[in-house]
């Protein structure tokens, strides 16, 4: 079971990181999303965007969920479609199969947001540290995990939360 949490974990960082890639690119690149619910998709080594639309069942069970949100950008991803916006101060990922099947949640948000709980965790051992993001993961029919990234002096530490459980997931050491 632990294998299965710690490659979804894996999984969803690698997730995060290329869903940063693909914002830095469109940003760098000045690529305007051409409306709601439309995907673009645009890497470095394609000259043109490639457009389509959003699956209806996906967008019925966002709206759902989202009433609120209207500024959101779609990419279509391997397993569906990834829906990136911000809301409440907090950047949100959240993914669907192309049936519309809610797959997954992500949450970054800064320390002032963090769920006080997991804050003590985190604070109780790591009080040196600087909490500088927060990834909270929200899997089905799984308990919420959080991805908390600590800056020290000599060192840079991701740590999973999960039910109370506090574990080292990476270490680095800064460079001087």
């Amino acid at each position: 079971m632990k294998k299965v949490i710690l490659a979804s974990i894996s999984a969803i960082c690698l997730l995060i990181s290329t869903v940063i890639e693909v914002n830095g690119q469109l940003a760098s690149n000045n690529v305007k999303s051409p409306g709601r619910f439309i995907i673009s998709n645009k890497t470095e080594s394609e000259n043109s965007s490639h457009a389509g639309r959003v699956n209806p069942p996906v967008i019925r069970n966002f709206l759902k969920t989202y009433k609120d949100v209207s500024d959101e950008k779609w990419i279509e991803v391997k397993e569906g479609f990834v829906a990136m916006f911000n809301y409440n101060d907090m950047d949100y990922q959240v993914a669907y199969t192309k049936k519309g099947n809610w797959l997954r949640t992500i949450r970054s948000y800064n320390e002032d947001a963090m769920p006080t709980d997991v804050r003590h965790i985190v604070k109780s051992t790591y009080y040196d540290y600087e909490i500088t993001r927060v990834h909270e993961i929200e899997i089905p029919l799984n308990p919420i995990t959080y991805v908390v990234q600590l800056l020290g002096n000599k060192e840079l530490i991701n740590l999973k939360i999960e039910d109370g459980e506090i574990e080292v997931l990476q270490k680095f050491n800064r460079s001087k």
